[in-house]
């Protein structure tokens, strides 16, 4: 497994975005891209990861070993999936993973549950973990 993207500065992320509203339209760019100022790599906190056999062509991701390698270990590590099928932000990003913590993660892991699914104050209360 790869990371293909990482840290974000915020002239990148801008640049970024600027080029997906040109080549797919502002509608569908913001279906799948953060403006700068708030994107989860811009905070620092995001990875975009592949593979070998799936390069650049992240829409394979899903059929990747790796996936589901993520799926089942990912929270292990303090890492969940930002985007999940069906979430109320983004496009379905498979290969889009957020560093919460690994207190966190394994309880979204066990709840069945994704980080947008909880109220800021229960994230609150994980986050103060991460420093303990």
């Amino acid at each position: 497994m790869l990371i293909a993207s990482a840290f974000r500065s915020f002239e990148t992320q801008a640049s970024l975005k600027s080029e997906y509203r040109v080549v797919y339209g502002a509608g569908t760019a913001n279906q799948f891209s953060a403006d700068q100022g708030y994107s989860e790599h811009q905070l620092g906190t995001a990875m975009d990861f592949t593979t070998p056999s799936v390069g650049g062509a992240f829409s394979k991701f899903p059929a990747d070993p790796a996936y589901d390698w993520l799926q089942d270990n990912a929270h292990k590590y303090g890492f969940v999936l930002s985007y999940p099928e069906n979430n109320s932000y983004y496009k379905f990003e498979p290969w889009h993973w957020r560093f919460v913590g690994v207190a966190l993660a394994t309880f979204l892991h066990g709840e069945g549950k994704y980080f947008y699914d909880l109220d800021q104050r229960e994230i609150d209360t994980y986050l103060i973990k991460l420093f303990d």
